[in-house]
């Protein structure tokens, strides 16, 4: 594990609701993050990029279909913090 992990309470309010609406499996995110801790590449399917705007120091990357993370890398504190979860409406209007 290269990075260790840090969530805002944005995204663990977020993955809450998540869990009741069955929108996702778990394992499919603990895969990805995974991958990110560790400093993968991510394979093309995930469509990592970076943000701009209010999250100019952000990436997102797509976990299935139109449910998207938003994550940032801090390589001096070796710390992935997971700032929030979501589809593109939910996390961007």
């Amino acid at each position: 594990m290269l990075y260790r992990v840090q969530p805002t309470k944005r995204y663990q309010k977020s993955l809450k609701r998540l869990f009741g609406s069955g929108q996702f499996k778990l394992d499919e995110l603990n895969v990805l993050i995974d991958m990110l801790m560790n400093a993968l590449p991510l394979p093309p399917q995930y469509q990592n990029h970076k943000l701009r705007g209010e999250y100019a120091d952000c990436f997102e990357c797509h976990i299935k279909g139109d449910l998207l993370l938003i994550y940032h890398i801090n390589i001096d504190t070796k710390t992935l913090t997971v700032v929030d979860i979501g589809t593109h409406s939910e996390l961007f209007g």
